[in-house]
């Protein structure tokens, strides 16, 4: 067993918080600080969620009691399930052979956006308990693992094994981290971006610290931007979903700092994929690198890639703002040249780089899209960002003003619209619900139609009656489970806007 490992910065940044958050943070018994409303049919199950998560869902396993969020629950008890393997029909979230669900443990990555509602949940219904218990898992998160160079030991190769006290590490078959030894080289914190606000508000300096030793590892080549998804410093996957995260986390450090190098490392990056767009079609590979399928096609991860760019653009001065806006709809304006299939009113999975034609899939390899671009798809990673593409038009569109991107927002409600109920009546996974409902929130609000809040509402009805079970919500249907990497609170903070028409506040998250 490892012992817990304290640092000075850590606990100096921790006893100024915690004087700060004394203040405001109030009790279970405090009143709402507002006139947003405090029960509804959404609000009352995300309420009675976080009840149950974070009293029952802790980790009081092993020697050492924690504050982590323990990832795998069970609705009925609300703890850790006895029996945690998976029926063979429910199809997995994260990856196939790889212990990214964190098994008998907690992954904070993955719980960015519960973290994030159950702030927002403190600040809607006036009750400290929520924000508390978040904060509480972040500071213990940044007492157990993070490495000896500021890396955080979290994203899809990291977790921390409640059973053990043990910070581990996989490839596929987990093992205890090694902090004499351990680099954080296997740091991938991909597609979802981190709550940056939220960690910076318990520490400052150890997020700080964090953001700059990771993307100086992620970086292979400075001068050219040349970046990996991995922190190993080696030229392997420069996937544009992992460079989308590095330009969007070093574009919000700079709106801290003040630093123009953190902008130039931004730049760098972004530019590493633009400049390897196909000079014919204008498409950006999924990753340039090595001679196998995603050098030689584009898919919607541009889209993710683009609404990342557009995002970091608000924190930027306004060279880079603009340069990184005119890089997103030049990108975005190539994929909906040749993305879109009219005869069948849908965009594909994969197109070909040289020549904008659709790829058809033609082997089993389960980490590539398939031939349409599929707004339930399960599995990640399948380089497949239907919504975020749809996010990037509407975007562009209020930007711009130009018709081709409404078009493609109209299209991609259009493909929602038509595809209900998700997966032909069996069910999506609460992510996949919640970015639907939040695009679509995002929709009412930027173009002002009631009609995209109507549907809005029908997803989440859905959701409801797909996943609430037992009192609280399992995160996929099929059984009574709750899995962190299934994205329960993309949903929860979802139908926080849905319920309140207040768009919730993200502390620097974005999926």
């Amino acid at each position: 067993m490892l012992k817990l490992r304290f640092r000075a910065v850590y606990v100096a940044g921790v006893l100024l918080f915690l004087a700060a958050s004394s203040l405001s943070a109030g009790s279970s018994s405090k009143p709402p600080s507002n006139d947003k409303p405090t029960k509804g049919r959404y609000l009352d199950k995300i309420i009675a969620h976080y009840q149950k998560q974070l009293t029952k869902g802790l980790d009081v396993y092993g020697p050492e009691k924690t504050a982590f969020w323990m990832a795998s629950l069970n609705t009925e008890t609300g703890m850790y399930p006895k029996d945690p393997t998976r029926p063979p029909d429910i199809p997995q979230r994260a990856y196939l052979n790889r212990s990214v669900d964190a098994p008998k443990g907690a992954t904070l990555y993955w719980d960015m956006p519960s973290v994030v509602a159950a702030i927002n949940l403190s600040q809607i219904t006036g009750d400290g308990f929520y924000r508390n218990s978040a904060t509480a898992y972040m500071q213990d998160f940044m007492k157990n693992c993070i490495a000896d160079n500021g890396v955080f030991l979290w994203g899809n190769h990291y977790f921390y094994n409640a059973f053990v006290d043990s910070t581990m590490k996989f490839y596929s078959k987990p093992f205890a981290v090694d902090f004499k030894e351990e680099t954080g080289n296997l740091h991938e914190a991909r597609p979802l971006i981190p709550a940056w606000d939220a960690l910076w508000n318990v520490n400052a300096e150890v997020t700080k610290k964090e953001i700059l030793v990771s993307t100086e590892n992620h970086l292979v080549d400075s001068a050219t931007g040349e970046f990996n998804r991995h922190a190993d410093q080696k030229s392997d996957h420069a996937f544009t979903e992992a460079g989308g995260t590095l330009i969007y986390t070093m574009a919000w450090l700079y709106d801290k700092t003040k630093n123009p190098a953190d902008l130039a490392i931004a730049d760098r990056i972004a530019g590493f994929s633009f400049n390897h767009r196909d000079p014919n079609t204008g498409l950006i590979p999924n990753s340039p690198m090595h001679d196998r399928w995603d050098k030689y096609v584009s898919t919607s991860e541009v889209g993710l890639w683009s609404a990342c760019l557009l995002e970091a653009a608000r924190w930027a001065d306004k060279e880079h703002a603009a340069k990184w806006n005119a890089m997103a709809e030049e990108a975005i304006t190539a994929w909906l040249k040749y993305g879109f299939d009219e005869e069948k009113k849908r965009y594909y999975g994969m197109l070909n780089l040289a020549d904008g034609k659709p790829v058809w899939r033609t082997d089993d390899y389960p980490y590539k899209p398939q031939n349409y671009s599929d707004i339930w798809e399960p599995l990640f990673p399948t380089h497949n960002y239907p919504i975020s593409f749809g996010e990037s038009c509407l975007m562009l569109y209020k930007r711009t003003g130009k018709p081709m991107f409404r078009q493609a927002v109209d299209r991609w409600v259009t493909t929602i619209r038509e595809e209900l109920p998700a997966r032909k009546g069996r069910g999506a996974y609460a992510e996949h619900y919640g970015r639907v409902i939040f695009f679509l929130m995002n929709c009412h609000e930027q173009l002002g139609d009631k009609a995209y809040r109507d549907l809005a509402d029908a997803v989440a009805r859905e959701a409801v009656d797909k996943l609430w079970a037992q009192g609280m919500f399992r995160s996929h249907p099929g059984e009574d489970r709750y899995d962190a990497v299934d994205g329960i609170g993309v949903l929860a903070l979802s139908l926080m806007w849905l319920e309140t028409g207040e768009k919730p506040d993200l502390l620097g998250l974005y999926f």
